[in-house]
């Protein structure tokens, strides 16, 4: 965001702030929200949602809905127009910056008195979002990350167990190649894909840049790190030369898919979807039914198996989306207490929020809850409402049946994992780090094809990278 727009919203925000009441309790009448693509479009029931909402506690929701492809714009619109919502839903970079540039209600002390903090079923789901001690945004369902998944088909025919340490997760890569179960020569084989080497989509710090590689990354990064209360640049420590032999000793041996560079995420998919690819780490949950439904066609006998995390590492949940109240919400215990207290209730008001309005989008049949056909098309089932009925962030357990490929992959995802912290809000970062991650991503792929050394490559690095590291480090280490 510009200087520009920086001060646009603060004088915005100044000027409406100034002329709110005093705080008070009271229902509101009406609650503005302004929401994304969580929420569902016009086509698939959004005003069912609309009066679900009213019929909760009689408060009307004044829903603010961009399409998905516009909403930041839209959210900075809004907020330098003067049209500011009550609640709004925040990417993770949108979150740092509206705090930063004070727009967000500290909701810390709501928070901590009120029951809703009991029902939080982690706190680090929680906690990810507090800058400097204080919170300012909630998650309506789990960040979620990647889990590594392998064919459990080939397993079984090779009779191997999942890997639980690198050296044995280094030998399962090997016999799929060598000894593959399906009768494939070796090079038509891919052991491991991936969409690169370095997560390249991170921006500035939404996910982390070693999200998918787990097992070769373990305890490296490339990215910022906060290391006993300090941020350092992983890239930078002794952790990432290991890391970095691995990959290069695994590249050279053709453990690792030879366009792994070149990937996106639909590429690794396809090469998945083949039937030649041994392992693949991607989203935990629904895309582990996806992926197992979309192999069939050319794998029949293929399964598609998640394992948990070898020893040496853990998954990475990233950072949720969160819900937000304005500084300029003029009522926000009220709002606090008739949205957030309400939606996340784990009674009547997370029912709402996760399954929609009885009748209209799911049905209790036999005692169980079940999605009824999506408005948009009755070919396939209600998608939600607003969260995720897999991944609540308390410890709400609706009475529904979920589909086992989906719950169990979350679940050994969650017994798996740590959750990766936001870096501080800072305009050094957000200016200096596009730069700075295409070195990173550049390094990487050139040590790990073997175009440079690793002793090499990390000192041109380091030389190159110098002036935006500590550049970065040093706006980001006087945050408070």
């Amino acid at each position: 965001m510009t200087r520009t727009l920086e001060k646009a919203i603060a004088i915005g925000l100044a000027a409406l702030i100034a002329c709110a009441p005093l705080f008070a309790q009271a229902k509101p009448a009406s609650i503005k929200f302004m929401v994304d693509g969580t929420f569902l479009i016009k086509e698939n029931g959004e005003q069912i949602l609309i009066d679900g909402f009213k019929e909760l506690d009689g408060v009307a929701l004044d829903l603010m809905h961009p399409i998905h492809n516009e909403y930041s714009q839209k959210v900075h619109l809004a907020f330098t127009t003067g049209d500011i919502p009550d609640v709004v839903l925040l990417s993770n970079n949108n979150y740092l910056e509206f705090v930063k540039n004070g727009a967000l209600y500290d909701m810390t002390d709501l928070y901590n008195k009120s029951d809703l903090k009991k029902r939080i079923k982690q706190l680090p789901v929680v906690d990810a979002l507090k800058i400097d001690g204080r919170l300012y945004g909630l998650p309506g369902d789990r960040g979620n990350g990647t889990i590594t998944y392998v064919r459990g088909d080939w397993l079984d025919k090779l009779g191997l167990k999942a890997p639980t340490t690198y050296d044995e997760f280094i030998n399962m890569l090997r016999l799929f190649k060598n000894k593959n179960p399906d009768g494939l020569a070796p090079d038509k084989v891919i052991p491991y894909t991936g969409p690169g080497l370095v997560n390249a989509g991170s921006g500035t710090g939404e996910y982390p840049l070693d999200i998918y590689l787990r097992e070769f990354y373990q305890d490296a990064t490339p990215d910022f790190v906060n290391r006993g209360g300090k941020w350092v640049d992983g890239m930078s420590e002794p952790a990432m030369v290991k890391a970095l032999m691995r990959m290069k000793s695994a590249y050279a041996e053709g453990l690792i898919d030879k366009e792994i560079i070149t990937n996106k995420t639909s590429t690794c998919r396809d090469k998945f979807n083949s039937g030649n690819v041994g392992v693949f780490n991607y989203w935990a949950g629904t895309w582990n039914d996806t992926l197992q439904k979309n192999i069939k066609s050319n794998a029949p006998q293929a399964r598609v198996t998640p394992i948990p995390a070898i020893k040496e590492t853990k998954y990475i949940e990233r950072p949720a989306t969160c819900y937000a109240i304005t500084a300029a919400c003029k009522n926000p215990e009220g709002v606090f207490k008739y949205f957030f207290e309400r939606l996340w209730d784990g009674g009547k008001g997370q029912m709402y929020a996760t399954f929609g309005v009885e009748g209209k989008t799911y049905e209790v049949k036999n005692g169980l809850i079940q999605f009824l056909p999506s408005i948009q098309d009755p070919k396939k089932p209600f998608p939600k409402a607003m969260w995720s009925p897999e991944i609540p962030v308390t410890n709400w357990k609706p009475n529904w049946k979920p589909v086992p490929e989906i719950t169990n992959s979350l679940d050994m995802f969650q017994d798996n994992m740590v959750a990766y912290s936001l870096l501080p809000a800072s305009d050094v970062l957000n200016e200096l780090m596009p730069e700075l991650n295409a070195m990173r991503i550049s390094y990487v792929s050139k040590i790990v094809y073997g175009s440079i050394g690793l002793d090499e490559g990390i000192a041109a690095y380091k030389k190159e990278s110098t002036k935006y590291v500590d550049a970065i480090l040093k706006d980001i280490n006087k945050k408070k």
